[in-house]
């Protein structure tokens, strides 16, 4: 009896699963964060290495073929955190060894079992990939919430903050945003202290007051269901910039908290995904369960 891990790792948890013959999940483990690039290399391997102790206490490390983790972004191109996986691979017992991957690959995985598609994940940050043979070949967006990250939950959060202040100071319609926002960031619904609030955070955290702009779009918001449609539009480009009609595709994998959250942006980017390069969607699930679905594939390569 052989086993295959899979682990998932951001910048916020850490999950890794041990898969058995039939796919059935044998056990897990936890950590905090683990992406090198938020929390450096040293922190992010500690954090995998706690993970996989975890999962695979009870297992003969020989019997694992294959393992693969992901990691958000551009963590996984660097020599040193490629060189700190195989170390980790060592101490662990895992003959086979890991292969690192992209989150983009694993959510892929983790959404359809086809070898090639069209992923778009929009989480924290957004990005369209298109994969062929379960590997990213090229993407659009995806670059970081300072130039890029368009229709992402940090847009979001943010559109939500300044849709707030742009009430507040007349050049804006009402919006429930205001009183939303400002109890999120624990502020007094004013222009200065919803500023100073959300200049106090560090920028990526405003990707948390994204599921207020969706609830207010639910709700008839005007101002919401404005920026709700706005952040369609972005995400449908940023597909349409891989031309998947072009590429043969007839399907799309949706990932990442904002995509996943069965709301009126899902709805809105469903609908014209299909209208517009007639792409079928389906919505990723676990992402150390995708990695582990790889781990079986390059285990038998």
């Amino acid at each position: 009896m052989t086993y295959v891990v899979g682990v998932d790792a951001g910048g916020s948890h850490t999950r890794a699963v041990v898969v058995g013959p039939g796919n059935g999940i044998v056990a897990t483990g936890q950590a905090g964060g683990a992406n090198p690039v938020a929390h450096g290399v040293d922190t992010a391997i500690a954090r995998l290495e706690s993970a996989l102790r975890d999962a695979t206490a009870t297992l003969r490390p020989e019997l694992v073929t294959h393992c693969v983790i992901g990691l958000a972004g551009g963590a996984t191109g660097g020599a040193p955190v490629r060189r700190a996986v195989s170390e980790l691979a060592g101490r662990l017992g895992f003959d086979g060894g890991c292969t690192l991957v992209s989150d983009v690959e694993v959510a892929f995985a983790a959404g359809t079992e086809s070898a090639d598609g069209v992923l778009l994940l929009a989480g924290t940050g957004a990005v369209a990939a298109e994969l062929k043979d379960h590997r990213e070949i090229r993407h659009v967006d995806g670059d970081g919430w300072l130039l890029g990250d368009d229709g992402s939950g940090f847009w979001l959060g943010r559109q939500a903050v300044r849709a707030a202040l742009a009430q507040l100071d007349g050049r804006g319609a009402p919006t429930a945003l205001l009183g939303t926002v400002a109890e999120a960031l624990d502020a007094e619904p004013s222009t200065h202290a919803l500023r100073t609030a959300a200049y106090r955070r560090p920028p990526v955290t405003l990707a948390g007051l994204a599921p207020l702009v969706d609830n207010a779009a639910r709700e008839g918001d005007t101002v919401a269901t404005a920026i709700v449609d706005n952040a369609a539009e972005l995400l449908v480009a940023s597909v349409a910039a891989l031309d998947p009609v072009a590429g043969g595709h007839r399907e799309a994998v949706l990932a990442g908290g904002a995509l996943l959250a069965d709301g009126p942006l899902t709805n809105l980017v469903t609908a014209r995904l299909r209208g517009r390069f007639g792409l079928r969607t389906r919505l990723a699930g676990d992402g150390a369960l995708g990695a582990a679905a790889l781990a079986g594939l390059f285990s038998r390569r």
